[in-house]
């Protein structure tokens, strides 16, 4: 069964908010001067309608380790062997990004996980099909509710015991810092996720 579509008036007083330090947000990036990196109708909370009037997302995680397993693997490994294999240049340029916004602390996002999730009529279907179609018209629809939504917490499809979450651009989040991947941490999230660097 395909996830319901988010009919207006039928989801906007279900939203549940959860509010996340902007600080604890990390993102693992091969480009950190250009960060957040907001995009547009492409990953699974984008907006569907890339026009003049579009909002930009930033994806970013809660650990690492859930940022290492939604980009580095998800996007540059392949499983062979009984391993991934990951190209070395997509292991020594990442850099850890951290970030901030002015004047607040925190960000109100909507949550897409557990009762939350379930008591909008949906399922982890919306943060695991490899159709985004479902979860960019949702990401619209949360955008477009309110401007108190900053964004949204869902589960992450690579690592299911992380959350990850869709920035708005509204939320005028910025870089704080960024720092190289070190050769220790490269080594930890090889071994933890069964990664072979080639």
């Amino acid at each position: 069964m395909l996830l319901r579509l988010p009919e207006p008036g039928s989801f906007e007083e279900l939203l549940r908010p959860i509010r996340i330090e902007v600080a604890s947000l990390v993102r693992l990036s091969r480009h950190p001067a250009t960060e957040p990196y907001w995009s547009t109708g492409v990953y699974r909370f984008d907006d569907p309608d890339p026009g003049a009037a579009a909002f930009g997302t930033c994806y970013t995680a809660s650990t690492i380790e859930v940022a290492f397993a939604e980009s580095v693997i998800h996007e540059c490994g392949r499983f062979a062997g009984g391993r991934y294999e990951v190209p070395a240049p997509e292991l020594t340029a990442r850099s850890v990004v951290r970030f901030a916004c002015e004047r607040r602390k925190t960000l109100v996002l909507a949550d897409l996980t557990g009762a939350a999730l379930k008591a909008l009529g949906l399922n982890n279907d919306i943060s695991a099909s490899a159709d985004y179609t479902r979860s960019q018209a949702w990401a619209r629809a949360i955008h477009d509710a309110s401007r108190r939504w900053d964004g949204i917490r869902y589960v992450s499809r690579q690592m299911n015991k992380g959350f990850a979450y869709a920035i708005f651009e509204r939320s005028a989040m910025r870089r704080l810092r960024a720092e190289k991947l070190k050769a220790r941490q490269v080594d930890d999230l090889c071994d933890r996720f069964n990664v072979t660097v080639v």
